[in-house]
Order: structure tokens, then C-alpha cells, then sequence
């Protein structure tokens, strides 16, 4: 299912009852349709917060939200600026 964004919906993956506060490396990789190394360097860029958790690492999913936000933003300005 898609959301007004035009982005799937991932079960558990944002809700606002207190789930859905991290998501894995595969849930986000699905969530943004990026590969493996493209999520790995956004989180080396610190563009997405992350943590390990024992041997897996987890997303904030706030962090993929601004940065959704954030890419947005800079489409619009480079449609506003004719680039």
C-alpha cells in the first residue's frame, strides 16, 4: 500500500504509537528502494542515524523521514531555480 507521498507502506514502520521507532538495514533499504551501499554511505555522511545493536544496526526512522524530507525540499528548490 502507498501513502499520499507516493512511498510503500511498511507494516510497523513509522506509527506514531511508539512503533516502529527503528527500523533494520532491510527495512530501510525497502522503504527508500536504495541498495545496500547507497544506505551504508548515507549513514557514513551522517545523512541517517544509526546504532548498533549487537551484531545489527539499526535506523532511526526519524532520521529517514528528515532525510525524505530534506531530499523534497531540495527538488523543489531545483524545480523553483529552473536546474
Amino acid at each position: 500500500m502507498k501513502n499520499c507521498a507516493g512511498f510503500e507502506k511498511i507494516s510497523g514502520v513509522g506509527s506514531s504509537d511508539g512503533q516502529g521507532l527503528v527500523v533494520s538495514v532491510n527495512e530501510c533499504m525497502k522503504a527508500l528502494k536504495i541498495g545496500r551501499a547507497t544506505l551504508y554511505e548515507l549513514i557514513n555522511r551522517g545523512e541517517l542515524d544509526s546504532y548498533r545493536q549487537g551484531r545489527s544496526r539499526k535506523i532511526l526512522w526519524r532520521s529517514v523521514e528528515t532525510y525524505i524530507q530534506r531530499r523534497l525540499q531540495e527538488e523543489a528548490r531545483r524545480r523553483d531555480c529552473g536546474g
